[in-house]
């Protein structure tokens, strides 16, 4: 297709620019644009990471808070095991203190025994409320009467008086009980006191 030659008018006016060009200032705007948008994912980039090891110190120290209460409460577990163990040596100090005045007197009941009579069960006890009076129950395996008062008389001989005696003999063991009660208490507690030097 063939265009004919023929004159087109041009109806661009011949008119400079209408605003001028930006001045140099300006033309910074846009690369501290970008600049700050930059720095701005630096900045989120280094929150994040700081972010995240925020989070490892707080696991890791709840970490070590729960290691520390567990040691806490194994010390803590530790101390009362070890209490209970004071306090039952404590008691049995204070029960060895305690039986050191019937000491003698077990010795003696002992020792009164012939070669053919032996100690089946003895028992010793000591109310509380009068510490000064003991109350034995002694079974001895005897045909006869003979070993008991053998035994008696060295009870007695430690200053001890029986009250209320009562003795069976039945199928070769003999039966005893009675309350002693020392006749000199204030005499026989300084002679068996600790002597210290």
């Amino acid at each position: 297709m063939q265009i004919n030659d023929r004159q087109i008018d041009d109806f661009k006016s011949d008119r400079k620019d209408i605003t001028p060009p930006l001045p140099l200032v300006l033309r910074l705007v846009p690369i501290l644009f970008y600049c700050s948008i930059a720095v701005a994912v630096v900045f989120c980039s280094i929150f994040f990471i700081q972010f995240r090891m925020g989070i490892a110190k707080r696991d890791n120290h709840k970490a070590q808070t729960a290691v520390l209460n567990a040691q806490t409460q194994a010390s803590r577990n530790d101390r009362a095991a070890l209490e209970a163990q004071i306090k039952k040596a404590t008691d049995i100090q204070e029960w060895v203190r305690g039986s050191l005045p019937l000491q003698p007197l077990v010795v003696e009941i002992t020792r009164s025994m012939a070669p053919r009579s032996s100690i089946l069960d003895m028992r010793i006890d000591r109310s509380a409320d009068d510490p000064s009076q003991l109350k034995l129950n002694l079974k001895i395996g005897t045909d006869s009467t003979k070993q008991l008062d053998i035994t008696t008389e060295r009870i007695a001989a430690l200053d001890y008086r029986a009250f209320s005696p009562t003795r069976e003999l039945g199928r070769g063991e003999l039966d005893y009980k009675a309350t002693l009660v020392r006749r000199n208490t204030e005499q026989a507690e300084d002679s068996q006191a600790p002597k210290t030097p």
